[in-house]
């Protein structure tokens, strides 16, 4: 009866994902433009592209720039079941994304803005009053690029300080959605002002460094700066020059290198006053001194990764470790209503230390995936991720070990692709029971850009 159950549902969520097969799409089409011709002194009211290609969007173009608004859709089908014996099956409808993007590139790209908004996103947070704030705002920022070595932006965006899997649009991702590192210590999101470098060292070798001040709060940020500031250093060599087509910040190799590329990455950050688990959710946790003074616990984070591909095959990996110091001049907290609550005149300092760090994400996370492109357009990939967190911090990793398996057919590269996934995300040994040990569950998505 077991080895039936499991037949069936593994069968079920093939069945979803078989049958849709595509002729191969010219993967990077020229971009032909007709020009309109308009007296001496107008300006080009519009430039129409030849023939149209998913993820083109529409562009509208002058003389002096152009204006592209794009979409994007992610559907999500998952079956799951958090017993042995795959039983009990539920299941998930959801839009993973559903995104509309604004581009304009002004004077020859020097300047350009940018905006992006996720529909699906209406979380609230679970603070009350100012403390709260909804996420269909991704990015708005304004960026300027006074030569192809430095590029410099301000205002809201996925930070450059995170694991390497950020670098990777969600649409653009190998597997359904990025490892239990990524959801562990992964901010993504914040307001401030950063630089990206591109620095040619000699022969092949390049060098990109990335800098950024942020406010450390993630989207509350557009609210309030309710901790310090949040301080970050990417190093990223390349040793065999840059990746074809982008490759870089995309996963599976649709390019098919022809020679081996490489980037490895250092990362760095510090923030200087943490106001949640991870700088995703600013204002949640308020300390204050004994003027009530809001003082908060410095957090950081340190982090290697790489990726290398090399004739349809990739590989990437991250390992990351963060800690946290704790002021010792806190007394209280302020309440999720605003007022102040003075913490006992008996409780010790190591155990106001001990409420602080457990309700930051501290401890150390691994993850290793690897893939292949076939020239079918099929590709398979692997995933283990590890997490461990300290004795003492947040409840993030009741799932420590996560194994999953994904197959994707390309009908027009990440424009246009259908992903199946099944994975096994496993509970830490404290949490095992005689009938359940982790979850077992099984998705297709269905991606499409416009």
């Amino acid at each position: 009866m077991y080895k039936t159950k499991i037949i069936f549902f593994l069968s079920f969520c093939v069945m979803l994902c078989g049958g849709v097969f595509a002729q191969d799409e010219e993967r990077y089409r020229i971009d032909t433009t007709e020009n309109f011709t308009e007296p001496a002194g107008n300006v080009h009211i519009l430039r129409l592209k030849k023939s149209y290609a998913l993820g083109d969007g529409i562009t509208l173009r002058s003389a002096n720039g152009s204006f592209n608004i794009s979409q994007s859709l992610q559907t999500l089908y998952a079956v799951n079941s958090a017993y042995k014996n795959i039983s009990n099956l539920s299941s998930t409808f959801s839009i993973s994304r559903a995104r509309l993007s604004f581009v304009a590139n002004l004077f020859d790209k020097k300047f350009a803005a940018v905006m992006r908004f996720n529909l699906p996103a209406n979380y609230q947070s679970t603070t009350s009053g100012n403390r709260s704030f909804n996420t269909v705002l991704q990015e708005a920022y304004f960026e300027y690029r006074p030569s192809r070595k430095h590029t410099f932006n301000i205002g809201l965006r996925a930070d450059y300080i995170d694991s390497r899997e950020t670098r990777v649009e969600g649409e653009s991702l190998g597997f359904i959605e990025r490892s239990g590192v990524s959801g562990a210590f992964d901010a993504i999101f914040d307001y401030g002002i950063r630089y990206k470098g591109n620095y040619k060292l000699g022969g092949k070798h390049i060098l990109k460094p990335y800098f950024s001040f942020t406010t450390g709060e993630g989207r509350a940020s557009l609210q309030k700066n309710f901790g310090g500031f949040k301080y970050g250093i990417r190093l990223d060599y390349l040793p065999f020059d840059n990746f074809s087509n982008g490759g870089e910040f995309y996963m599976d190799d649709l390019a098919r290198e022809q020679k081996p590329k490489l980037v490895i990455g250092v990362v760095y950050s510090y923030n200087d006053g943490a106001s949640s688990a991870l700088g995703t959710n600013g204002g949640r946790y308020l300390y204050g001194d004994s003027l009530q003074n809001i003082t908060l616990p410095k957090y950081s984070k340190f982090g290697v990764d790489y990726l290398f591909k090399y004739k349809g095959f990739y590989s990437m990996g991250s390992l990351f470790a963060t800690q946290a110091t704790v002021p010792t001049n806190i007394k209280g907290e302020y309440k999720l209503n605003g007022q102040f609550s003075t913490y006992s005149t008996s409780q010790t300092q190591e155990q106001t230390q001990n409420i602080v760090n457990s309700r930051l994400n501290l401890g150390t996370g691994f993850n290793l995936q690897s893939g292949y492109v076939f020239r079918s357009d099929w590709a398979v990939a692997l995933r283990y991720t590890s997490l461990n967190s300290n004795t003492i911090s947040a409840n993030f990793a009741d799932y420590n070990k996560f194994y999953t398996l994904v197959a994707t057919k390309y009908l027009a590269d990440h424009n246009l692709k259908i992903q199946f996934e099944i994975s096994y995300d496993e509970l830490k040994d404290a949490l095992k029971t005689s009938t359940q040990n982790g979850n077992y569950y099984s998705q297709i998505q269905f991606t499409v850009q416009l």
